[in-house]
């Protein structure tokens, strides 16, 4: 077989690999993305691709947060010419097809890198399988955007070396035209490893500069134009950043966990992939050859950088970098071996790859032994991958060509072994949960009826694993139509999440919010609440009871404790009485009615002097006073400013058989005094102890909250006084800066704020966009919501408040006139309106987007005029001398015409 059809040969194959690796999961019809892949990356495309096929601009999340920006959350990579390209197919089979294609891609794109930089077929085959399923793409394949961009890694560096060689205008534009794809697939990871390595290749080229290296300035031109063609993508995520925080992913863990240490990467790579060894036997080749100097300089400096900030095998740009100098440096290796395998110098580099094999091996054990063993499911592709060594290492001399590329086949089999054997897919959901959510998550639709657009937030202080697709957690609820108050967003508005209590990038709350005031929700247009079964969990403490709750029940407002299914024989409970030293001996304080999972009630009594008693009961001159004994005392702590000790008591209240229990509801009597409920749990004589949360205590108010749908795994509670997606209000209460409000909207009882009549807003913006100080309150009705575009009627006077994410980009026509759009309950937009109905229409438009559009164009005309003007600084240089590479490949050929 000839040099170009072995390359076309190779090329073909590796193409197909990544798709025959992934077969398993594609036939099952599990989602290519695992973790985040699902939960952040799968649905933020799918928005994207719905707004093309309507024929707009990706710009607006509604579904997330109280809506969030889409173009410039970056990730979703909207402007990437694959994902734009992708919109024409079903959604799901569009994200598969990317994930495999852009495998496919870097596997090729590698190869032709490594030929490029003189490697055989076979070390270039090598690179792109070790690159294209080795052990970053295959570990984290859940970061998709990662997975697009990794084709775009390898491009860039040939690209590079390409214009290095000869720096004409149509290299410098295939240079550009890298770089931008790249900053456009929306990895930072990838932008970030990228950038690492086109400025290593370029400041090497000016250091090494030969007669056609292109000068300084034509470096920084060429790089100036990537930027530039990238920058509708770039300035919209750069204006939107500063109001992000600090980006944060991989909250949605997929597949292994980094392993710690050295230790740990070695193990992850040895039992993967035979690259480690391969380039340690290319020690000596440093001596002759600059690539192979410059590819181990990385190495070790991206080891040395990751030392100390976590393990070495983590995701990130520097384990990314790492792993593709690896893998390239590897393929070299390998064809320096190959290309003189008969000869002395191919048996000496052998034995130097035998000896690192050997090497591997006492590494991989000792870093078994502290660490663990294998998983059992890799015994295979281990063993085949050993069986590839052994073959090259005795047939590697041999003059049939087919004899001696045989380890290829083994080698090729145990890499096809690697998705499937380590997992990568455990968790990914399929198709059919994607689109329709499992029997939980349709029940609680149709328990919301007609009312299931409006926002609903799910009560969790932790990811909630394993229950995301009874949640439709994260951003799965904007695949079937959900508008969640909770999300998963790296780039979420700062003042998004503090106006629910400082909730996480990733719908997390903070303790504290579960202590705030349920008219928060309210104010939000929130109508629906969800609590999983794991947050109904809490932590049982040293007593055997849970979490301080710290609930005042009132008589007439019955408290409604949801509990996970569990046994129980009593009911324990830590209380007290203030200002009732009135209540005698043996009044029935509360009754607690236990309700059991087949519909009925236990009700049990809390009495005074036997289950609880006043707080207060040590001091001096109340004991006298008090008509009710002092309760079994659960702990005690000195009162502020007194010589006393206050206490809670302990109430044991039994049930008289074992039953499973659901929920608690607590009734307060009519009586002098306040009753303090502190803590609450089930125990179950057989050892259980299911204890309360604080999660439970939220959504216990019957006043505020209606129970809407009971479920094992999930509960559903409507807020009764929400105002809706959009709402008239008769006035503005105003406060002084970003701290009082936030601190407002916690308690907004506390701050005076009517939710049904008011709004909260700064006062300087209400100064600037003279809103009407009086109106009156009314509903107002959606017309028309879709990506970044809300038609609304409203009947004013009053001022109109939509519960959509508050933006600078964000414009208002009020019946067609231009109107000012102001911030309102810190994330929140509201509109004057004067008497009568009207038409009021708000569209977003991303910020910086039409900078970008215009940076876009200056990059195209650098390009332009470069081309026109011959070369530009490069003319004369580019004339006097011309350095072409071998043309010992047609791929090559065709690629180095296509660039120059």
């Amino acid at each position: 077989m000839s040099l170009r059809r072995r390359d076309a040969f190779a090329i073909a194959l590796l193409t197909l690999l990544p798709l025959a690796a992934h077969a398993p999961a594609l036939r099952e019809g599990r989602l290519l993305g695992p973790g985040d892949g699902a939960a952040l990356h799968y649905p933020l495309k799918v928005l994207a691709w719905e707004a093309y096929r309507r024929g707009e601009l990706p710009s607006w999340n509604p579904t997330i947060f109280m809506g969030t920006p889409l173009l410039a959350a970056y990730r979703p990579g909207v402007l990437y010419p694959p994902v734009v390209a992708a919109s024409l197919l079903p959604s799901f089979a569009a994200f598969q097809g990317l994930v495999i294609a852009s495998l496919a891609a870097a596997a090729v794109v590698t190869f032709l890198y490594v030929r490029r930089l003189g490697g055989e077929t076979v070390g270039a085959y090598a690179a792109g399988l070790f690159f294209s399923l080795g052990p970053y793409l295959v570990g984290h394949l859940g970061d998709t955007p990662t997975v697009l961009a990794a084709p775009l890694l390898p491009l860039l560096l040939l690209a590079a070396e390409s214009f290095m060689g000869r720096g004409t205008a149509g290299r410098a534009a295939a240079l550009a035209a890298s770089l931008a794809l790249l900053l456009l697939a929306g990895s930072p990871e990838a932008a970030r490893a990228g950038g690492a390595l086109l400025a290593g290749r370029l400041v090497i080229g000016r250091l090494l500069a030969g007669p056609a290296t292109p000068s300084t300035a034509a470096c920084a031109l060429a790089v100036l134009a990537g930027l530039l063609l990238a920058a509708p993508q770039l300035v919209p995520t750069l204006a939107a950043a500063p109001e992000a925080g600090r980006s944060v992913t991989g909250l949605a863990a997929a597949g292994e966990p980094p392993l710690p240490g050295v230790t740990g990467l070695v193990l992850r790579y040895v039992s993967h992939t035979p690259a480690p060894s391969l380039a340690l036997a290319a020690l000596p080749l440093a001596l002759t050859r600059t690539p192979v100097r410059v590819l181990g300089f990385a190495l070790a400096l991206c080891l040395g950088l990751q030392w100390g900030r976590g393990p070495l095998a983590a995701p990130g740009a520097l384990a990314l970098v790492f792993d593709l100098a690896l893998s390239v440096l590897a393929g070299l290796s390998l064809s320096a071996q190959w290309a003189s395998r008969r000869e002395t110098e191919g048996r000496r580099l052998r034995a130097y790859f035998l000896f690192a094999c050997l090497a591997s091996a006492a590494a991989l054990s000792v870093s078994a032994a502290a660490l663990g063993p294998l998983e059992e499911g890799l015994s295979g592709a281990v063993g085949v991958f050993a069986l590839a060594l052994i073959l090259y290492f005795s047939m590697a001399d041999s003059p049939d060509l087919a004899k001696a590329g045989v380890f290829l086949l083994p080698l090729t089999v145990s890499f096809l072994l690697q998705p499937h054997a380590r997992g990568v897919w455990d968790g990914a959901p399929v198709r059919r949960e994607l689109e329709r959510g499992t029997a939980t998550r349709e029940a609680i639709d149709r328990a919301m009826g007609a009312w299931r657009g409006e926002r609903i937030l799910t009560l969790v202080r932790e990811w909630p694993a394993g229950e995301e697709l009874d949640l439709a957690y994260a951003n799965l609820g904007g695949l079937d139509g959900r508008r969640s108050a909770s999300g998963y967003d790296p780039m979420v508005p700062l003042r998004s999440r503090a106006a629910l209590g400082g909730m996480g990038p990733a719908g997390a709350l903070p303790g504290g919010f579960f202590r705030s005031d349920p008219d928060r929700l309210a104010l939000f247009g929130i109508r629906w609440v969800q609590v999983p079964a794991s947050a109904l969990r809490g932590e049982a403490d040293r007593f055997g009871l849970g979490e301080p709750l710290d609930v005042t029940v009132e008589a007439g407002r019955p408290r409604l404790f949801p509990v996970d299914l569990a046994a129980a024989t009593e009911v324990r409970i830590a209380s007290s009485l203030s200002a009732a030293e009135e209540v005698a001996q043996g009044e029935v304080i509360a009754v607690v009615h236990v309700l059991l999972a087949t519909g009925r009630e236990i009700p049990v009594a809390v009495r005074a002097g036997l289950e609880t008693a006043e707080w207060a009961w040590d001091r001096a001159d109340l004991r006298a006073r008090v008509g009710h004994h002092r309760a079994p005392v659960l702990e005690s702590w000195p009162a502020p400013g007194g010589d006393f000790e206050g206490h809670r008591y302990l109430g044991v209240l039994g049930l008289q058989g074992r039953f499973y229990v659901d929920g608690v509801r607590i009734e307060r009597k009519p009586g002098p005094g306040f009753w303090t409920l502190s803590r609450l749990a089930l125990v179950d004589s057989a050892g259980g102890i299911s204890a309360v949360s604080l999660p439970s205590a939220y959504v216990s108010d019957t006043l505020r909250f209606r129970e809407a749908a009971v479920g094992p795994r999930v509960r559903l509670f409507e807020v009764r006084a929400t105002g809706g997606r959009a709402r008239v209000v008769e006035r503005l209460k105003t406060v002084a800066d970003d701290a009082a409000l936030v601190q407002a909207l916690a308690a907004p009882a506390s701050a005076g704020v009517d939710v049904q009549r008011e709004a909260l807003a700064l006062a300087r913006d209400v100064e600037r966009a003279g809103m009407p100080s009086e109106g009156r309150a009314s509903r107002a009705e959606v017309v028309r919501a879709a990506g970044g575009a809300l038609e609304l009627r409203a009947a004013g006077p009053g001022i109109l408040v939509a519960a959509e994410g508050w933006d600078p980009g964000w414009s208002a026509r009020v019946d067609g006139v231009p109107t000012t759009v102001v911030r309102v309950n810190h994330v929140q937009m509201a509109v004057p309106l004067a008497e009568g109905t009207h038409r009021v229409v708000l569209r977003y438009r991303p910020r910086g987007f039409p900078a970008g559009l215009a940076g876009a164009g200056a990059g195209a005309v650098i390009l332009l005029v470069w081309a026109l003007g011959g070369a530009g600084p490069l003319a004369d240089r580019q004339r006097s001398a011309r350095v072409d590479p071998p043309r010992d490949s047609v791929l090559r050929s065709l690629f180095r015409r296509s660039v120059g």
